[in-house]
């Protein structure tokens, strides 16, 4: 590897480790941004489909109130995922398999560090009694959630790509990201891609399979038990498939959105998110101060109220699998259906490219299909460039 592929490859690792803050974001989209070679043909496919998006939110405006800030933060969210969408290569120069050996490293220290430092570890045991986020890097609330992804894709990396040094050692430190950490959503699901995986390429791996199933079962059942089930008492859906039901009230109450959608982080994509007034009361965060970031009126004419009949349960949406959004649910809102199947093609088509007989490819396809399903991370900086990675490690695994 040349002496400046060497430098770019640790300056995306720096970027996409340093501790999240509000302004750290833009060192996240150049984490993946220095990645890629940018082509002339790519790029005029991914601006037209850009201009697409913008079109499609004047369209949107002509019924309600709609966010232009939002629209812009939420395209700079999703254009590590474009890019993967569209089939940026990624610099053929880079050890992408490397990186991710180096990024679970990293993930691993800080999280420990961030244990130690901030929860007493290791004098505060059982670790059970852990709040969610003590091993998540410095990424503070929610962090766990994305050690838990690099946790998945380096134990993909290590397990479906051959000769490599020290690959029991780098398997541990993976797998201890995607296991510790208390992302219960991710890690079911991962080990559901990985079993049918197993069950239909690489039948070894089963025992793998079953002992991190077994690993996980007590904590699952006492998670699952101790779950809040207000939503689903109170609204009287289960959130999974409320996401759903509201994406179809949309269409009924404007029927405009079924083409056009709402326009891209108008809804439920995570500018949105931001700036809800309801959400700002049933957790932690605050609406960030930026111009034109503001609540828009398809988010309060659907989702408010419901979301106003949990206000006195701040708990009511505190786990991942309380949440009523997902990235398929918010895609079918945002873009509207034609726009979303479009996506899905290209989706297929990044995977197919990356060869979908190999196991590899297919245990994050089926990882990443089962995620957008049930969560929002399609506008999520750190996937997209775990995404990215994965285009160039699926060259050299099986």
């Amino acid at each position: 590897m040349r002496r400046k592929d060497k430098i770019y490859s640790w300056l995306s690792l720096l970027f996409f480790a340093i501790p999240r803050f509000f302004l750290s974001y833009a060192f996240y989209f150049f984490a993946s941004f220095i990645l890629i070679k940018l082509t002339k043909k790519e790029c005029i496919r991914l601006f037209l489909f850009l201009f697409w998006i913008c079109m499609s939110w004047i369209m949107s405006s002509v019924a309600v109130n709609v966010s232009i800030t939002a629209l812009i933060l939420s395209i700079i969210l999703q254009l590590p995922f474009f890019f993967f969408l569209f089939q940026f290569k990624v610099n053929p120069n880079i050890d992408a398999f490397s990186m991710m050996r180096y990024l679970n490293l990293i993930m691993f220290v800080f999280s420990i560090i961030n244990m130690v430092v901030f929860w007493g570890f290791p004098a505060r045991l059982p670790y059970i009694n852990y709040l969610p986020d003590a091993y998540g890097a410095f990424y503070w609330k929610g962090g766990s959630r994305i050690v838990t992804l690099v946790g998945y894709f380096g134990v993909c990396g290590e397990v479906f790509t051959k000769n490599k040094k020290w690959k029991k050692f780098h398997f541990l430190i993976a797998a201890s990201n995607f296991i510790v950490p208390n992302y219960l959503t991710a890690l079911l699901l991962g080990i559901g891609a990985l079993g049918i995986v197993a069950l239909r390429k690489k039948l070894y791996l089963i025992p793998l399979v079953a002992i991190m199933a077994l690993i996980v079962a007590p904590y699952a059942l006492e998670r699952v038990a101790i779950l809040n089930d207000d939503f689903s008492t109170i609204i009287g859906y289960n959130p999974k498939v409320f996401a759903y039901l509201s994406v179809i009230e949309l269409y009924a109450r404007f029927p405009l959105t079924v083409l056009f959608g709402t326009g891209t982080g108008q809804f439920t994509g995570t500018p949105s998110l931001w700036s809800s007034v309801y959400l700002s009361s049933l957790s932690t965060h605050e609406i960030p101060t930026l111009p034109g970031l503001f609540m828009t009126d398809y988010h309060r004419e659907i989702l408010g109220p419901v979301f106003t009949r949990l206000s006195q349960d701040t708990a009511a949406l505190s786990s991942s699998a309380n949440k009523p959004y997902n990235s398929c649910s918010t895609m079918l809102a945002e873009y509207g259906l034609a726009t979303c199947m479009f996506i899905l093609y290209l989706f297929y088509k990044a995977f197919d490219k990356m060869k979908l007989y190999k196991k590899y490819t297919l245990s994050i396809f089926v990882f990443t299909m089962f995620l957008f399903a049930t969560d929002l991370w399609h506008d999520n900086l750190w996937y997209g460039y775990l995404l990215l990675l994965s285009t160039q490690i699926s060259l050299e695994a099986t």
